[in-house]
Order: structure tokens, then sequence, then C-alpha cells
């Protein structure tokens, strides 16, 4: 019989080798491509026509979708068909271009891979489950004394059947002979995900921008939201609903606003390397406590991918309203910036 010192030291020499046998384990993922390349790897998500495969010799790797030939994972994954069906389950090969969805439990179902627009491995740990990126840019003139800083950051948390996401954006100019003026738009969300391309979100919107004459300004709303088109190179997604919120203008007492809601959110992308993206979204604000004034919102980013997770940014913003609170304020605020930053 073993005695209790070598059993100790069999559990510690286990307890050593878990995580390598852990790594080892989740590169056992099989990948086929449709020129006949074959290799194993941990196969991450499919988004927006690329499928991300970590691999042991050669880092991770971002393939086309559209070359690959099939593919069989260990783990479960949430899948989202193009039109809007969701299913989970763990990969198999199907027939030609074809992959079986696996559940747990139930039946297994057939899925071609041109209908399948995204999928996303399902983590066990919460900061796994975290995507977000983070931007800073920045200029200075020397002739002018005139400076300007940029931040961008963003983060999404995903679950298969809901999702949380923050945003935070800044501009602030400094000029030796006026005040410093600033710009900041934080949100915030939690959208609950349906069996088709529907979806329902709450928002909370705060802001502050004294050149269009408020100092904050913050809006809590809630909204019906459906994906119109939804492929391998081009998300589009509108929304509608209600809001209502406080504003404190710079020259008069706090105010409440009660607004319908439109939205629209467009991205473009495309996956060879370098990877390039355009988004560009847009807040509209008709109000219904003040009739006639409409406030408006409107993001727009074009992002190139210098080397992995690397990029650099130019970005603009237009902010418009109106019928500003306070009679000294201008209308319409819009700026841009070039900036670099990372993705994790």
């Amino acid at each position: 019989m073993p005695s209790r010192a070598m059993r100790a030291a069999a559990a510690a020499i286990a307890l050593c080798l878990a995580p390598a046998a852990d790594a080892w384990a989740a590169r056992t993922d099989a990948i086929v491509l449709r020129n006949g390349d074959r290799f194993t790897g941990e196969v991450v998500q499919m988004r927006q026509g690329k499928l991300e495969v970590k691999t042991d010799d050669m880092g991770t790797l971002s393939i086309e979708w559209d070359k690959v030939a099939s593919i069989s994972t260990a783990d479960q994954y949430d899948v989202v068909m193009r039109d809007g069906t969701r299913l989970l389950g763990h990969f198999r090969p199907g027939a030609a271009l074809v992959l079986q969805i696996v559940p747990d439990i139930g039946t297994d179902t057939p899925a071609p891979m041109a209908e399948i627009a995204s999928f996303a491995r399902i983590k066990s740990g919460f900061l796994q489950r975290i995507d977000g990126s983070f931007d800073l840019g920045g200029s200075y003139t020397k002739s002018s004394e005139i400076g300007e800083l940029y931040l961008d950051a963003g983060a999404k948390y995903r679950q298969p059947s809901f999702g949380y996401s923050a945003s935070l954006a800044a501009n602030i100019t400094h000029q030796p002979d006026a005040e410093d003026t600033s710009r900041y738009s934080l949100k915030v969300s939690h959208t609950r995900y349906r069996s088709s391309d529907w979806f329902v979100s709450a928002l909370g919107f705060f802001e502050s921008n004294e050149d269009l004459g408020f100092t904050l300004r913050g809006t809590g709303a809630g909204s019906l939201g459906r994906y119109l088109v939804r492929s391998n190179h081009v998300e589009f997604v509108a929304t509608g609903g209600l809001s209502a919120g406080r504003e404190t203008p710079v020259d008069s007492p706090s105010v409440v606003n009660v607004d319908a809601l439109l939205g629209a959110d467009l991205s473009i992308f495309a996956y060879d390397y370098p990877t390039t993206r355009f988004d560009i979204s847009v807040l509209v604000f008709p109000s219904l406590d003040d009739p006639g004034r409409v406030r408006l919102n409107a993001d727009l980013k074009l992002k190139r991918e210098l080397f992995k997770d690397f990029f650099v940014a130019v970005t603009a913003y237009d902010a418009f309203d109106n019928r500003p609170r306070s009679a000294a304020a201008i209308r319409n605020d819009f700026g841009g910036s070039l900036s670099f930053g990372f993705t994790f």
C-alpha cells in the first residue's frame, strides 16, 4: 500500500499538472479548412465573419468563416442564426458545410454554416466573458497653445440570453485665453435577447456639455430593438422606446425631460488582415413634454488594426439640440480625433 507521504506527493503532482492538463484539453477542438488544412486549437468565438482560435504554436488566429469547412468542439457555444434563432450546444461535423449543434440534453440540430451569424463559447468565469477596448488620443499646437485630449473606453459582458455594456467618451480642450471646455458621455445598458432577432434594453445615459448649455443630463430609457441586417460583413440594428430624465442647464434650475427614443446602429467590417471596421450610432430624442424640441447624439468610428489587438482610430461626434434650455447655448457641437488603442 502506498504510504501517506507518497499519496500526498502524488496529489501535489496532480494538482500542479492540472492547469497544464486543462490547457491541453482546451486545445483539442478540431478545425478543418476548405482547402483541406486541419489543425487543433481552442475555438473562442465567431463574430462578424471571423473565427477566433487559440493555438499553442501559432498564437491566436482569426480565420475567415467562409474558408472553414467544419469544426468539432469540446465546450458548448451560444449560437445565433441569421434568422435570429438561438441554439446551445457542442459543434460536430455534419453534411457538407453543415454543423450539428449537439446540446447536453435534447435533439441535435443541423445548422448550415452560411446561416450561422455568430457564436461564442459559454465561458465559466466572469472576467472571461468581458470584451472591451480602450482608445486614447490628443494634440497640442505650440503657436496657439491649444491642447486636446480624447478618451474612449468600452466593455461588454455577455451571457446566452442577456448582456451588459458600458461606454465612456470624453473630449477636453485647453485654451490659454479661455476656460477649458469638455464633453463627457457615459452609457450603460442591460439587454435581454429573445429567440428571434428582437431584443429589449434598459439604457442609462449621462452627459455633460456646457457648449450645449447643460452641466449634467441624466436619462433613463426602455426600448425595443431588432436586427434588420446581420451578416458576415454588416450588422444593422434599429430601436425605439421612451425615455425620461433630468437636465441641469448652466444658467437656470434643473428641468425634467420626457422624450420618445429612436436609435440606429450600423457596423461594417472587413476581416482580412489588417482588420478594418466602421461603426456609426445615432440616438434621437423627440420631446414629448416640449413639442417641437429634438435632441440628437451621433458617434462615428473608423478603426484599422496596426498589429494584433492594437488599432488606430478616427472618431467623430455630433451633439444637436434645436431648442437648448439655456438661451446662450449653441445648438450644435461636433468634433473629431485620431487615437490609438487596444482591444481585450
